[in-house]
């Protein structure tokens, strides 16, 4: 039987963004890692979703970041948090199919965890978080951060009780 999954991108929802050369980044070292508090999203967990990160990290590809930090640092969270998965597009080219925003990751989870994306989501802070939910069928949650005001989304969010409050709605509405 299928289940739902709540994605999750990492830089943005699991750490702060890093500036940089005008933009914003990935960090690319542990002295660069600034935490979000994440407390309660072994809740979501409860509410029987999957937790799934999906995370661009192209900076590999371009030689700028080590794929061994990516690692420690995504092992951190998965063994913090339980998620269930954790996904990385290391490429730079944006028509890389498993890059965000195309579906590639999230369809690898569909298949390895026989997930039901009618009712999955996506929590993330940037466009190509949004745009992937569109192309992959699953409803986007935008976490509200100063940069990322323009961004549409289904739902909007600035805390772990807002989060819980939306995926609980459609876990009622699907038991019902």
């Amino acid at each position: 039987m299928s289940g739902p999954a709540l994605f999750l991108d990492r830089d943005g929802i699991f750490n702060e963004l890093v500036y940089r050369d005008g933009g914003v980044h990935s960090p690319r070292n542990w002295n660069e890692v600034k935490h979000y508090p994440l407390d309660g999203l072994h809740k979501i967990k409860e509410l029987g979703f999957k937790l799934v990160m999906v995370t661009n990290q192209p900076d590999i590809e371009r030689n700028l970041l080590k794929q061994s930090f990516v690692d420690e640092l995504n092992s951190y969270y998965q063994n913090l948090y339980s998620l269930d998965r954790v996904y990385v597009s290391p490429f730079a080219a944006d028509e890389h199919p498993l890059k965000k925003p195309n579906p590639g990751l999230f369809l690898l989870a569909k298949n390895e965890l026989n997930l039901d994306f009618s009712n999955s989501f996506i929590l993330g802070d940037t466009e190509k978080d949004t745009l992937a939910a569109k192309r992959c069928g699953i409803k986007s949650i935008l976490w509200k951060r100063d940069y990322n005001r323009r961004v549409s989304s289904d739902f909007v969010v600035t805390n772990i009780n807002d989060l819980k409050a939306i995926l609980s709605q459609f876990v009622s509405a699907a038991s019902t």
